[in-house]
């Protein structure tokens, strides 16, 4: 099931940089498991826009995701937080992930600097599960979904195949 698209100031907007946060990880190396990534957040830095996300359980003393109205009035509740901000604004949205050390560390299956978004990030929900992801789509037909796994409380990237995309 597809939602609405969201933050459509990102949409043909190059990647400068993905910068990610995990303070569990004392060497803040990306958690890696079979082609995914599971960090505590990450900000999507393009040209003049950036997309931070990340885990309210681990930064927020009222910890929720972010509710979105979809068509016909209804909702989608994230488990995660999602914002978007101007880049240069992006330094001081960073404290609220509790001024945790961000890498710029950059990973092969991970969007790369140069990708361009090819439509907003949109919120999406397979048959199988009952909750929303964010969606991205890039101009090298790659496309990838965030979610939250509750287990460790960490966000999940992961690649999606385009075929596979509904």
């Amino acid at each position: 099931m597809r939602g609405p698209y969201l933050f459509p100031t990102l949409q043909g907007q190059t990647v400068k940089a993905l910068r990610i946060c995990d303070p569990a990880s004392n060497d803040l190396l990306i958690r890696k498991q079979s082609g995914h990534a599971h960090f505590g957040a990450i900000a999507l830095e393009c040209e003049r826009h950036a997309l931070l996300c990340y885990c309210p359980m681990r930064y927020l003393l009222y910890p929720h995701g972010s509710v979105f109205g979809c068509f016909g009035g209804a909702q989608a509740a994230l488990q995660f937080r999602a914002s978007a901000c101007e880049v240069c604004d992006l330094e001081d949205w960073l404290p609220i992930t509790a001024g945790a050390h961000w890498s710029h560390h950059f990973d092969q299956e991970l969007p790369m600097r140069g990708d361009v978004l090819v439509e907003p990030p949109q919120l999406v929900r397979d048959s199988q599960t009952i909750e929303w992801q964010l969606e991205l789509r890039f101009s090298t037909g790659r496309c990838f979904r965030l979610s939250q796994v509750d287990e460790c409380n960490r966000l999940l990237l992961a690649p999606v195949e385009v075929s596979s995309v509904v």
